[in-house]
């Protein structure tokens, strides 16, 4: 938001004449004599109208000023052309170059906040298409055995690549070269780590009770479609908003109950389970599955995740 400019013009002469008047009982109470032929009168309507034009040009800021003003906040020296003689293109040109510094003064170059780096990352690095997502977590050093401990000083990025763009084989290198763009932007005393996601496989097991007359192969590639949408990394429309399963969120038997039973032939949907082999026994339950906040998700949907069974509870024919 801009800064509202003061109005210095905001007195008239009237005003500046009126006021010098109401003083005059004060400083000199022996004049008595206020008429307009009186000398003192004749003075202070002189020095009114000189005030007056006075804060009128005090109030105007010159071609010369903006040329200062903007100087002051450019890396190289500004100067108005000298061959605009016209106040209008001088105007224009004084206008188009605060509008460019002002971009200039927006455009992001130290990196300093996650936001910073995540604007950085996404928008400014040449090599950005090749990035799908970023996450970034302060006070982190996902380098180091204990991942989840607080470490002042330390910033740990986790760069999701857009795997149209980059190979497997391409990963440390990417990494690597975003890590040598950034130093040049972090702060001295930053640590920073670049890192790829840790991606948590998660087994689903479900029975699906069909409608009279479903396609048992079509609600089965139905539901691995959806589950593989909903909990993909990057391009997951439709849901959350195409940009992937959040870093860090939990996976939960409940969700899937949900996203199972809205597909086409489905009537209800029991016995939902889930399991991730890599984790411990306090991150895995049938119910829920803790991602924690560097993590993702890479969902295992096969053959015979899905039992099929008719609204008697009969195996599916």
């Amino acid at each position: 938001m801009s800064l509202p400019l003061p109005n210095l013009d905001d007195r008239t002469y009237a005003d500046l004449v009126e006021e010098a008047r109401s003083l005059i009982p004060i400083e000199c109470p022996e004049w008595t004599d206020h008429n307009p032929t009186d000398t003192g009168i004749i003075l202070i309507e002189l020095l009114a109208w000189l005030t007056e034009m006075t804060l009128y040009q005090v109030n105007q800021v010159g071609d010369r000023n903006y040329e200062t003003f903007l100087n002051l906040l450019k890396e190289t020296p500004w100067h108005l052309p000298s061959n605009l003689t016209e106040a209008e293109a001088r105007q224009a040109a004084i206008q188009a170059e605060t509008r460019q510094t002002i971009l200039e003064l927006r455009q992001r170059y130290r990196a300093v906040t996650s936001t910073d780096f995540e604007q950085l990352v996404l928008q400014d690095w040449e090599r950005s298409y090749q990035i799908a997502r970023v996450k970034v977590l302060s006070q982190r050093n996902l380098n180091s055995t204990d991942k989840d401990a607080t470490v002042p000083g330390h910033i740990s990025l986790v760069i999701v690549p857009d795997r149209q763009q980059v190979q497997p084989e391409q990963i440390t290198e990417l990494n690597q070269a975003l890590k040598t763009w950034l130093e040049e932007r972090s702060l001295l005393t930053t640590r920073l780590h670049v890192v790829p996601p840790n991606y948590v496989s998660v087994n689903i097991r479900a029975d699906l009770y069909l409608e009279d007359g479903a396609d048992s192969q079509k609600v089965k590639r139905d539901a691995q479609t959806e589950i593989k949408a909903c909990f993909a990394p990057v391009a997951s429309s439709p849901y959350w908003d195409n940009q992937g399963w959040p870093f860090g969120r939990n996976v939960y038997a409940s969700e899937v109950y949900a996203l199972l039973d809205r597909l086409s032939g489905v009537d209800y949907v029991k016995n939902v389970t889930l399991s991730a082999p890599d984790q411990t026994a306090d991150d895995n339950s049938p119910t829920g599955i803790i991602i924690k906040d560097y993590e993702l998700v890479s969902v295992v949907v096969d053959a015979g995740s899905f039992n099929f069974k008719d609204r008697a509870g009969n195996e599916w024919k």
